[in-house]
């Protein structure tokens, strides 16, 4: 299948989840990220704000604010995002596409030590499937090596492999309800598939 197919598909998917469907994936999911040891260690962590039926992380960064931890939305400027701290929901008003989005200054995207992407899909070699903007591609490819990104995802959004462009970019680990897909073990599967 193409991009265009599969962007269609796996969003009719997602927003095809009932509200109850919904909070229970994304609970099992926000539990699996928060015992990453890499979460616990970070002090900034970059989240996003769910829109068409995305994996709700919310509540895990408000967890984490309340930890001590710097949370951080991403805001459209121009063809890119920036990431900017946040301190309050109050401090993030309707955006691009009428995602919600923060009003504070960013900070520079080399100073986030964790990423949380969403995505439409992703695939056992790490490659993520979006919007179509590109606005993820070009954050991961700008990431410095110490830096983490965790692709978060209903375990229906993966899928063996995507159709790929020079400029799709993979995450270093993939988190479902089900499964964590780490380097490693995205290589075993991709062994054992072959």
């Amino acid at each position: 299948m193409d991009k265009t197919t599969i962007r269609r598909e796996m969003v009719k998917r997602r927003k095809g989840l009932s509200p109850q469907e919904r909070e229970t994936l994304s609970s099992a999911i926000r539990d699996k990220v928060k015992v990453r040891p890499e979460l616990k260690e970070a002090t900034r962590v970059a989240f996003y704000h769910p829109s068409s039926g995305e994996v709700d992380i919310l509540p895990l960064a408000w967890e984490f604010l309340e930890m001590g931890k710097v949370i951080l939305f991403p805001r459209v400027e121009g063809e890119g995002l920036v990431f900017c701290p946040v301190e309050s929901p109050r401090e993030l008003s309707p955006g691009y596409m009428g995602i919600l989005e923060p009003l504070t200054p960013p900070l520079a995207q080399e100073e986030i030590d964790i990423f949380l992407v969403p995505g439409v899909a992703y695939d056992l070699q790490g490659y993520r499937l979006g919007m179509g903007r590109g606005f993820y591609d070009r954050v991961l490819s700008q990431k410095g090596g110490w830096q983490l990104a965790l692709g978060v995802a209903y375990d229906f959004q993966l899928v063996e492999a995507l159709p790929r462009d020079w400029w799709d970019r993979q995450v270093d680990l993939i988190v479902t309800e089900r499964r964590m897909l780490t380097p490693t073990t995205i290589w075993h599967l991709k062994r054992r598939i072959k």
